[in-house]
């Protein structure tokens, strides 16, 4: 059985590289699997079948399940692919904020280090935008410079002076 929900194309070559072992063939015990079965439904009524011909449709394999209450649930709702790409722009960002920390200790180039995380998932260049993602990672720094090391003070003494 296939299916699709709408995602930009690096998303889907992320999901394609990570999660999937290169193939569009899900399974309920990976990630991008265990992500997408609580948004799985029966299509309503008027539902079209025929699956869009546009630059940021994923479509995808599901298992052939033979669960009477599974058989038919390959539609995703709007809301559900809504969830499930902000959940892997968080990941997709989450683990390049987390190579860029390692890579930019030792090199300093933020370009070369991002280029170097899309290539380590096989995502072209033409479906990313650098400056984006740039602008994302110096964001997280300075939020994450921000939040670390803030330890409120809550003495007794401090608050008992306030309260005077």
């Amino acid at each position: 059985m296939k299916t699709y929900i709408h995602l930009k194309p690096s998303l889907q070559e992320f999901v394609v590289c990570a999660f999937l072992g290169g193939t569009r063939k899900v399974t309920a015990a990976d990630t991008f699997g265990k992500l997408i079965k609580p948004w799985l439904s029966t299509p309503p009524q008027n539902y079209d079948t025929k699956i869009p011909e546009e630059n940021n449709i994923f479509e995808f394999e599901l298992p052939n399940y033979e669960d009477k209450n599974t058989l038919y649930n390959f539609y995703i709702s709007p809301r559900g692919e809504k969830y499930i790409a902000t959940m892997l722009n968080e990941i997709f960002l989450k683990q390049m904020f987390i190579h860029l920390d390692k890579t930019l200790k030792n090199s300093g180039q933020i370009k070369e280090a991002i280029f170097d995380y899309c290539y380590s998932y096989s995502i072209s260049f033409e479906s990313i935008n650098y400056e984006s993602l740039k602008k994302s990672y110096y964001r997280y720094r300075k939020n994450r410079k921000k939040s670390s090391g803030f330890v409120p003070d809550l003495s007794p003494a401090k608050k008992h002076r306030k309260n005077s």
